[in-house]
């Protein structure tokens, strides 16, 4: 800093974990963009990848990184300690290279983590029982190696359950993390956050971005305070815009309005001696009509106010023509 000017800082967060456990995916989520490739196996990322998760208009950045996952952490683990002697780089740098890529790009990851990051963000499985994720012990030994603060997210929870089950869910996965983090050289697990890549909001990254900063010391825990204000101001002007969408949305719905003529006694009189020849359950044709033209427009109106919601969140696609099917047997004079 000079003259008064401050001088933007640039702060990292990094997604790591098992392999296969759907690191990309989240990263992808946050970021609301496409980056790296997504595959049902394992060792698909090979290479700590940054991407600009937040900017201020400071010109404060918070880079996310994702990194190639964990594979043999046990073995990992030993390699680690090896690393700083000559034979270590060897068997590092040029025999896992070629012969063994994977623990390489694991290797990789490991050294991007303690040279990069400010905090490690751990992924966890949450599909599967604390007691049944062997690796867990393993990689908070490797992680506790690096000696940076760890952040444990819980991803794929599954479908929304009540608040007592997700509640019960939270403390169970916190309790068998706290275990392992007592255990000596473990990291230190500072949080335990669910952070489903298909299930979570803004607000639960608030909630992340408010444990983050609260890791970092304070010479960078002002940058990330203007960061994540500003942050926080941008998804609050998209709720506001949101919420505006959908109130006018909903107002004009309930006050859309389709108009029929009033039958006569002739006509209703005709249309009762036809309902016993016919079937009773058949709606007047005019009052079909009617609704037709009402679920008609809605299916419009709907159809575009999502698709102006889509575009709001930076995500991509369109709504799809379904107002019509749901209405159809649920509609009332």
């Amino acid at each position: 800093m000079s003259g008064g000017v401050r001088a933007p800082s640039t702060l990292s967060i990094s997604l790591v974990s098992h392999t296969n456990v759907g690191k990309t995916t989240l990263a992808r989520t946050l970021l609301g963009r496409d980056i790296g490739a997504v595959r049902d196996e394992a060792h698909v990322t090979e290479a700590a990848e940054p991407h600009t998760l937040i900017e201020s208009a400071d010109g404060d950045r918070l880079l996310l990184w994702d990194t190639p996952g964990f594979g043999d952490s046990q073995r990992l683990a030993r390699r680690l300690a090896q690393a700083g002697n000559a034979l270590g780089w060897v068997l590092t740098e040029v025999w896992d290279r070629w012969r063994d890529r994977a623990f390489w790009a694991s290797q990789r990851a490991i050294r991007h983590v303690l040279g990069e990051a400010d905090v490690a963000l751990y992924l966890a499985n949450a599909a599967e029982q604390p007691d049944d994720a062997g690796y867990l012990g393993a990689e908070l030994q490797v992680l506790g190696l690096l000696g940076k603060p760890v952040v444990v997210l819980l991803n794929q929870l599954g479908p929304p359950g009540s608040a007592a089950a997700e509640a019960a869910q939270l403390q169970l996965w916190q309790a068998h993390l706290a275990t392992l983090a007592a255990l000596p050289g473990s990291a230190r697990v500072l949080a335990v956050l669910p952070l489903d890549a298909f299930a979570r909001c803004w607000v639960q990254e608030d909630k992340l971005l408010g444990a983050v900063g609260e890791l970092l010391p304070q010479e960078k825990g002002r940058p990330f305070g203007r960061i994540r204000a500003s942050w926080r101001t941008s998804n609050l002007e998209v709720f506001d815009a949101s919420m505006a969408l959908l109130a006018a949305q909903l107002a004009a719905t309930a006050a859309d309005r389709e108009s029929r003529a009033a039958p006569g006694f002739r006509l209703k009189l005709r249309r009762w001696l036809t309902s016993w020849k016919t079937d009773r359950s058949r709606p007047d044709p005019e009052v079909e009509q009617a609704m037709n033209a009402l679920a008609k427009r809605l299916d419009a109106a709907v159809r575009e106010t999502t698709d102006r919601l889509i575009a709001l969140h930076g995500l991509s696609g369109r709504a799809e023509s379904v107002i019509l099917a749901r209405l159809a047997g649920d509609t009332g004079v």
